[in-house]
């Protein structure tokens, strides 16, 4: 059995408003979508389901007959479960269900991390991670002008990929920023205009 706490626990319903859950009920149906203000998932316009009921302080409890109730993580994100691997710019996710930011690596054994919270930014404990989330790049995926994130033109062809480096619109082939183009994500295809 597992120690860790489930993500809803010492929670109110204010406080879970916006995740994205997946409930499994008893009966094995499934249903998945975002927490609202009242601990429901609305299903359309007027059919929605309780997830969590109202429990001891105005903490929130499953409602019955819900199996399980799990965090669905964003689909354009890669899942990072080694806290050693974790880099400026994931988003850190505590056991409890939390997502934070991080800022900055530390050089502390136990708190590894910096993660920006309201007001600042804290080390939390090892102990605390659950795992972290990274944006996949956006590379390109078919021939034709692309933008970086720094707004460079790239022009890819085949594979092969050349970047716009001067202002009088000289193409140069930039193998070494081939090699390393997920740092130049993401991209976004550019539209020509017609001058």
């Amino acid at each position: 059995m597992s120690s860790e706490k489930p993500f809803w626990e010492g929670k109110t319903g204010e406080e879970l408003a916006g995740l994205h859950v997946k409930v499994t009920f008893e009966t094995g149906a499934v249903a998945e979508g975002i927490l609202n203000d009242d601990r429901c998932i609305h299903l359309g316009s007027y059919s929605f389901f309780r997830v969590f009921g109202s429990g001891h302080d105005g903490l929130v409890e499953p409602a019955t007959p819900i199996k399980s109730i799990e965090l669905v993580d964003d689909p354009e994100c890669e899942r990072i479960d080694d806290i050693n691997a974790v880099r400026v710019g994931d988003v850190y996710v505590g056991t409890d269900g939390n997502r934070y930011p991080v800022v900055g690596l530390a050089e502390f054994a136990d708190y590894p991390l910096r993660v920006k919270v309201s007001g600042g930014a804290c080390l939390p404990h090892r102990d605390y991670f659950a795992y972290a989330l990274r944006p996949k790049p956006k590379l390109p995926d078919h021939d034709g002008l692309w933008l970086d994130k720094y707004g460079a033109l790239w022009m890819f062809c085949g594979g092969v990929g050349c970047v716009l480096c001067d202002e009088e619109g000289a193409w140069t082939t930039e193998s070494s920023a081939l090699s390393r183009l997920y740092t130049f994500t993401p991209f976004r295809p550019a539209k020509a205009v017609e001058a």
